[in-house]
């Protein structure tokens, strides 16, 4: 889902907003589920009443894959319930457009008796419709903001949805996701007739299709389109930007085809490096005398070809050379094949320790905040047992419930680290099952099964110096398993090795052999299950065709003339 904000400002009024979310003509259908024109005027109003700069907030979301009006509208009141917004008064529009469909939501900035909040809200909106898209089972966006994301919901305790959005972000480092264009810029370019998302497209195709700068520019030129250098060279020195004829401001280069600044530069140079003009020799300019002509031709007269003694090989032999130079290379690579764990780099202890640490880190917060939950809950029961005026009162028996349900809060905390444990360090394929907040005296005895039997692994978790302690052994066990996992892939392709060995041997002795004498014969006999029928074997001889004979071929017989 893609998610945009955008302030509209008092002294502009809400006219524009209007047209273009009420009475937009490129759209299929457009449904007002909640708001009017009315209110929004009324909206502008109260803020000019108030001296506000702004008026209006436009958030426009467009989910990836297809939601329903009524999703729509609820994803909506999350929105207001993250800004604390009147839900009452405010403006929801559902767009339909190719078959698909958005919403343009437009809230009040004067809330009746403060302002909105706008703090961190491009973050706050992105991690809305994170855990919007986690909650209807769609594929996650990546955006600007997921680091901040992931801390957030970490904070709030949300570790599965933080580990999802987790592997959005890639391992190697590079830029942010950003727009090809602003949504004011579309706005500008649809005004003098330009298509911005139709030209994107277009541009990031026929980049595609160039294998570099200068046939991309004639690819362009094609279509009525220019790059050129940008007018700010002194701000951001290299930039380029396409532009039509007519002077159309489409994009920078960089944003539309998603190439980093850096490569593009190399690109550049190396397209200036081919256009540049080429070095003539410097030839002698001085007149050469008679008397030396004949020995500077001979100087610089090119060297006599070789004459090639050895005998010229046929079409057929030339085949089969290539094709046994080509099935030695394929055992070549059976011979120098590895297994997959053995190309990967070596575990490094002191990454592996401090990445797991780091990680365990908010698992043991939690754990150490619901135990002294639970001892405080027990120090009151205590206190309460110790007074016989609060035993009759039922003070004591309130506390007792109050403790039993903490502790059962606290089984299904461990039960939760545990397994948080267990998922980082590669024991457990899937991420911990979330917490649940109504538990009953019935789930008591299966986490407590659970805790026994993983006694080791909460003990590590509830004391950091038994999990360092846990954390090294766990590291040992996973080198030894790699190794093992090592030393039976090569146990089991060590006979294909052998084999692809022994048959190098006998290819390479194919080659240095002459076709015809009994040498050759007897190899391609040998290998007869490696060569190609089609080009080593000799074609079988078909039998003539049996000539039949006509009637014309056969000689008349004499008959007698008739009596007539």
């Amino acid at each position: 889902m893609i998610i945009q904000e955008s302030r509209i400002r008092t002294d502009s009024g809400a006219g524009a907003i209007t047209r273009h979310v009420l009475h937009g003509p490129k759209n299929e259908a457009i449904r007002c589920l909640c708001g009017s024109d009315w209110l929004l005027r009324d909206a502008m109003r109260e803020a000019r009443r108030e001296g506000l700069t702004y008026g209006l907030r436009h958030i426009a979301f467009n989910p990836a894959q297809f939601m329903t009006d009524t999703q729509l509208s609820e994803f909506a009141q999350t929105i207001c319930r993250e800004f604390e917004a009147d839900p009452e008064h405010i403006t929801l529009v559902i767009h339909q457009k190719d078959g698909s469909t958005h919403g343009h939501l437009l809230l009040p900035e004067w809330q009746q008796d403060h302002i909105l909040d706008s703090r961190f809200s491009w973050i706050r909106l992105e991690k809305l419709a994170r855990l919007e898209e986690i909650r209807l089972g769609h594929a996650l966006v990546a955006g600007r903001h997921d680091r901040p994301i992931i801390k957030a919901l970490e904070q709030e305790g949300r570790n599965r949805e933080a580990e999802q959005i987790k592997a959005l972000i890639p391992a190697t480092a590079q830029e942010k996701p950003r727009s090809a264009y602003s949504a004011q810029a579309r706005r500008m370019a649809e005004r003098q007739g330009a298509d911005l998302p139709a030209l994107k497209k277009l541009v990031c195709a026929l980049w595609a299709q160039s294998d570099g700068l200068k046939s991309f520019r004639a690819a362009l030129a094609e279509h009525d389109l220019l790059m050129r250098e940008g007018d700010r060279t002194e701000t951001r020195p290299g930039a380029h930007i396409i532009e039509d004829r007519k002077g159309t401001l489409i994009g920078s280069f960089t944003r539309l085809t998603k190439v980093r600044m850096a490569d593009f530069r190399t690109l550049l140079a190396q397209e200036k490096q081919q256009t540049a003009p080429p070095i003539k020799p410097v030839l002698p300019t001085g007149r050469i005398p008679v008397r030396g002509m004949e020995d500077y031709l001979k100087k610089t007269a090119p060297a006599p070809a070789v004459r090639r003694t050895h005998r010229a090989m046929s079409l057929d032999e030339i085949r089969q050379r290539a094709c046994i130079v080509g099935i030695i290379r394929k055992k070549e690579a059976i011979l120098t094949r590895k297994a997959p764990e053995s190309s990967l780099s070596p575990l490094d202890r002191t990454h592996s320790l401090t990445q797991w640490t780091q990680e365990l880190t908010g698992y043991q917060k939690q754990l150490r905040r619901r135990r002294k939950r639970y001892s405080t809950a027990r120090k009151e029961w205590q206190k309460a047992q110790a007074s016989w005026w609060r035993r009759l009162s039922g003070i004591s028996w309130r506390r007792k419930r109050v403790m039993e349900e903490k502790f059962l809060h606290l089984l299904e905390m461990i039960r939760y680290v545990v397994q948080a444990l267990l998922h980082i360090t590669g024991l457990r394929a899937t991420p911990p099952e979330p917490l649940r907040t109504i538990l009953t005296p019935q789930d008591k005895p299966a986490l407590e099964r659970f805790i026994k039997e993983y006694d080791d692994e909460f003990t590590a978790m509830a004391q950091p110096a038994k999990l360092s302690h846990w954390l090294n052994q766990r590291f040992d066990r996973m080198v030894r398993a790699r190794d093992e996992r090592i030393r039976r892939w090569g146990k089991v392709h060590q006979p294909e090795k052998e084999q692809a060995g022994r048959e190098i041997t006998q290819l390479r002795a194919l080659l240095k052999t002459r076709p015809g004498v009994p040498e050759h014969r007897e190899l391609v006999q040998q290998l007869i299950h490696l060569l190609p029928a089609e080009i080593f074997r000799p074609p079988e001889l078909k039998p003539e065709p049996k000539q039949e004979i006509t009637r014309k071929d056969t000689p008349k017989q004499w008959k007698p003339p008739s009596m007539s």
